[in-house]
């Protein structure tokens, strides 16, 4: 594919300095939306299922991205393995939605060819007819799949791929204190979104938006002193100090900001107490603390390996390109965005883990599909509001192109890295 991609690229300030400027045609154009497909998606690891999708023997899953479809399963060996989700005689898909292999093959439903769970062609029916063949020509074509913290992510490029170790790089050894794969998936849905993918994770790698769209969390969340890290590979983190009122607000009492906290994450710090919160001298953020360890602490899970900000904060990380944890001590979520069948539409994946401490452990979550505009939770249906509107806007011809601030650093590196396999493809091609 040959495409100048001049008008894409993101611009960076001159020395007399200025934003980053970012074309709006990158959310938009078709030609774009199939740059990311044969260069972005066919070639990086992503985020495909979590391992308790595929954690019996015979238990398949799909993935779908963009105009892919994937099967993720795990073979009587136990191994798990991943294919392109296509029969390869006439291109009918094997699977759809999940569910179990009990005779240990996936059988296509049009013509009942049959394959092993390792991708081996078991049977081919009338196979007479055919001729002279190769078997193994016949084989599904398979993918790199690899596994970390509970989640499954899978590689497309044909032939060899650096590791997902190497490639999440920094990201594993800062999560590790959180014990990530140690959560389990209570809840799981997915949302049809009128907005490209990258609206969306532009939107969860910044706070600056927290005035505009969130204005209930600023008595309780400091979005000016929140600090950022951008890593390798696109991946970026940022830590928001919670505890603590947004300055944007003024001066605001210890007991405003401990009591508005309650108000908001009532699930997080306990039970709101009759009267005001028993603050006994303690900031808000040190009352806060002390209440999410001991409600951990009475439901037997214990929190003295974590740091008190690791216990409070709102730790988030970016795994590039689409995937967004959402990290305190005891809880995290983890937000996936799709690309759709055309760069106006997408899809919005959400997981909410929980570490269980003494509660029994239960199944995978029954995953949720839910159609455009569905309300989930109320920061979440506002930052998804959010998205459409953005997108909306930027179809408008009152626009040419979107800026990013110093602060919005997590964007530029995201957006940046993008440019790096884009552009340096387009430019091979040329």
């Amino acid at each position: 594919m040959r495409t100048d991609y001049a008008p894409y690229a993101v611009r960076r300030p001159d020395d007399d300095g200025g934003p980053v400027v970012v074309p709006k045609a990158r959310y938009l154009d078709d030609a774009y939306a199939a740059l990311e497909r044969e260069h972005l998606w066919a070639r990086t690891w992503q985020l495909a299922c979590l391992e308790s999708d595929v954690a019996e023997s015979g238990a398949w899953t799909e993935y779908r991205c963009a105009d892919q479809s994937y099967v993720i399963v795990r073979g009587l060996d136990g191994a798990l393995r991943a294919f392109h989700n296509v029969c390869p005689h006439r291109g009918f898909q094997l699977c759809a939605g999940s569910g179990r292999c009990d005779d240990g093959t996936l059988q296509c439903g049009y013509h009942r060819w049959r394959f092993d769970l390792d991708g081996a062609v078991r049977e081919i029916t009338s196979q007479r007819g055919f001729g002279r063949i190769d078997r193994d020509d016949f084989s599904l074509r398979a993918l790199h799949v690899a596994t970390w913290a509970g989640l499954v992510f899978v590689n497309p490029t044909p032939g060899p791929v650096e590791s997902l170790d190497s490639f999440l790089g920094e990201l594993p050894a800062d999560l590790a204190p959180f014990e990530l794969g140690a959560r389990h998936c209570g809840f799981r849905c997915t949302v049809v979104m009128e907005g490209n993918w990258k609206v969306t994770v532009d939107a969860f790698n910044e706070v600056y938006h927290l005035q505009g769209l969130h204005p209930q969390l600023m008595p309780f969340m400091d979005d000016v002193h929140t600090t950022y890290r951008v890593f390798t590979n696109g991946h970026s983190m940022m830590q928001i100090p919670l505890g603590v009122a947004s300055p944007r607000l003024g001066g605001r009492s210890e007991l405003q900001i401990a009591q508005a906290f309650h108000d908001c994450y009532t699930s997080m710090l306990g039970a709101t107490p009759e009267g005001a919160p028993p603050l006994d001298g303690r900031t808000a953020r040190a009352y806060a603390i002390d209440a999410v360890r001991t409600r951990c602490a009475a439901g037997g899970l214990d929190l003295a390996a974590l740091t008190d900000d690791q216990v409070l904060d709102d730790f988030h990380y970016l795994a590039f390109p689409n995937v967004v944890f959402n990290v305190h001590g005891e809880m995290h979520t983890v937000f996936r965005a799709r690309p759709g069948a055309t760069p106006h539409t997408s899809f919005f994946d959400f997981f909410v883990f929980h570490r269980l401490g003494d509660a029994p452990p239960v199944g995978p979550a029954h995953h949720v599909e839910l159609p455009v505009g569905a309300r989930v939770t109320e920061v979440l249906d506002q930052d998804l509001d959010g998205v459409a509107r953005v997108h909306a806007g930027l179809r408008s011809h009152g626009i040419d192109h979107v800026v990013f601030a110093d602060f919005e650093c997590r964007l530029t590196a995201m957006h940046t890295e993008l440019d790096r396999r884009l552009a340096g493809a387009v430019d091979h091609v040329g």
